[in-house]
């Protein structure tokens, strides 16, 4: 069942720093492309799941959610438990019920005994700075301080933020952080990359009723392309580590066709400058003109001195 199977995950993802999905599926007799709409489920569950791509990478658990000697707190088994109990409601039976009373009875086993523990920042996903970021925002959230920062949106659009720090998040291999914006004078998310001259102030706060929400800013939604590409088996590895084997169809023994869905934006255009000299677009439509298009201008830029 898959809320088994989701529980199972986590427990294996805390014995290890990374797994790939390819060793889930042998574990769960499933498709990879199943382990990865299980991370997707995991994420939105509000479990701080992560991927890495490439051949040394796979998936991990976020490490602020990990303890030495590899055991969950108290607060984190009810945070499971939380982010779980929605499909238990949706999914009953015996192996269920039994899955999530054991966990409960971890939480309770652990809430009687005090333990000391460190965190461990091992394998940490981003630069050093913004490892040193989250680490000290995490602090803020745990005493309650106000942060000042300045912000630069997706549109490059500046603002000065003064905040109440509530929950750090890891998605779509981003940091964010979600907390109340006295400016806005709501609950909002901010990308960590985006944020400049943060400054912890002495001010505390009372924290506020809120729920952790499964958002990031709200941008306009990308419209979706068919593409096909043309690859080699070089880079059939990160085809299938991000969309899974449904999209390749064999051309022959070197080469096959991949076809994706595309949003036609920046991203998308630097995973296709990802796959280098190892793939061509085929047939992409407006995407492919806007993809040439944004290669012109990259070429500009660098072209007065090649």
């Amino acid at each position: 069942m898959k809320i088994e199977r989701l529980i199972s995950m986590i427990m294996i993802l805390l014995q290890r720093e990374l797994v790939s999905a390819t060793e889930l599926a042998k574990i769960f007799k499933v498709t990879t492309r199943t382990i990865y709409r299980d991370v997707e489920t995991l994420s939105m569950a509000n479990i701080p799941i992560y991927t890495v791509q490439g051949r040394d990478g796979g998936i991990g658990l976020m490490p602020t959610y990990k303890v030495d000697k590899k055991l969950l707190t108290s607060k984190d088994l009810q945070n499971i438990l939380t982010a779980l109990h929605g499909v238990e409601q949706l999914i009953q039976s015996p192996e269920i019920i039994s899955t999530m009373t054991k966990i409960r009875a971890m939480q309770t086993e652990q809430r009687n005994a005090e333990m000391d523990f460190s965190l461990n920042f091992t394998g940490w996903q981003g630069t050093e700075e913004l490892k040193a970021v989250a680490e000290s925002l995490q602090e803020a959230i745990r005493l309650h301080l106000i942060v000042k920062f300045d912000y630069y949106d997706a549109n490059g659009t500046h603002s000065s933020r003064k905040i109440e720090p509530y929950h750090l998040m890891y998605k779509g291999e981003r940091w964010y952080l979600q907390g109340y914006s006295y400016e806005r004078e709501d609950f909002r998310t901010f990308r960590l990359a985006r944020m400049s001259n943060l400054k912890f102030t002495n001010e505390t706060f009372n924290a506020r009723d809120y729920i952790v929400k499964d958002i990031i800013p709200k941008e306009k939604l990308p419209q979706f392309y068919p593409v096909r590409l043309k690859a080699n088996m070089r880079v059939r590895d990160i085809i299938i580590e991000r969309f899974g084997t449904s999209v390749i169809i064999p051309c022959n023994e070197t080469t096959y066709y991949v076809d994706l869905q595309l949003p036609n934006v920046e991203n998308a255009y630097r995973f296709i400058l990802q796959l280098g000299a190892n793939a061509e677009i085929i047939d992409g439509g407006l995407f492919e003109q806007d993809f040439r298009k944004y290669l012109t201008k990259v070429f500009n830029i660098y072209e007065p001195n090649l």
